[in-house]
């Protein structure tokens, strides 16, 4: 097991561990990739914990957000309209309408074009995965710029569009729309999740980029693929869970790592 140091790598360093993961991924049949928040951070949304966390500076919001919603839709969508909601989600919103796809994103789409990675599973909501052109997605938790039938699924793109009302009942099936993201208590939805566990059953190399793999269900997907003998790799800039059962486990941005493994695996 290689595991680079916490301390800021020379570039000598980081090539000799970029080079490491680019034998691995180029050697692999397979490639899935995971992201996690901090993978959005570079795009300057806030994280939800840690010493800059939403949570840390306002408290952690009720953990039954779907309950709620359930019980009043109407009334959920007209606290939202008129700003009655908790302030982590004003900041939040604003972060999420001001964010753009950073050079990593852009690294993860050239190299899914040139076959080196099959597909991505993102924990992030804020769809600039697939505003930077990755086509193979799987939005683990939803996107935010979608709305979501809770009957049966069905998904409509909203652009730049932002309800101020209650949507009106599904076309297809005349059940409860609400966002697409997946609030508290919700739990994934089983087309979504049923792609993920395909992608990571079929993946003999999976690449961890800036998730702290302790949200479940999602993080748990990095346990089973492991599980099933896929080698994982983990770019992050700290030690994480899923450290110790990483093959490689690189010590920096996906900003800093991505663009440098899509350059060597071009060469």
């Amino acid at each position: 097991m290689t595991n680079s140091s916490i301390h800021k790598l020379s570039n000598e360093e980081l090539q000799v561990t970029i080079d490491e993961i680019a034998t691995i991924v180029s050697e692999s049949d397979y490639v899935v990739g995971m992201t996690g928040a901090g993978m959005s951070v570079e795009s300057g949304i806030p994280p939800f914990r840690g010493v800059d966390g939403l949570w840390t500076k306002y408290g952690a919001p009720k953990m039954d957000g779907y309950s709620d919603f359930k019980k009043d839709p109407t009334g959920w969508w007209n606290r939202r309209t008129n700003e009655k909601i908790d302030s982590h989600i004003n900041e939040l919103r604003h972060a999420l309408t001001n964010a753009e796809p950073h050079v990593g994103h852009y690294a993860l789409v050239e190299l899914e074009k040139q076959g080196n990675i099959q597909s991505l599973v993102t924990q992030n909501i804020d769809a600039l995965d697939e505003k930077a052109g990755l086509q193979n997605l799987i939005e683990i938790h939803g996107n935010r710029t979608k709305l979501r039938c809770i009957e049966c699924g069905d998904r409509v793109s909203l652009g730049d569009f932002v309800p101020l009302y209650a949507p009106d009942p599904c076309k297809k099936c005349g059940g409860i729309v609400k966002f697409d993201t997946v609030m508290f208590g919700e739990p994934i939805p089983d087309d979504v999740m049923t792609a993920a566990r395909s992608e990571i059953n079929k993946a003999d190399c999976v690449l961890s980029i800036g998730t702290s793999a302790t949200v479940r269900p999602a993080s748990g997907l990095l346990w089973i693929a492991e599980s099933l003998g896929a080698t994982i790799i983990e770019i992050n800039p700290t030690e994480t869970k899923l450290t110790p059962i990483c093959e490689v486990s690189l010590r920096s941005t996906a900003g800093e790592a991505l663009p440098l493994l899509f350059k060597t695996l071009s060469n």
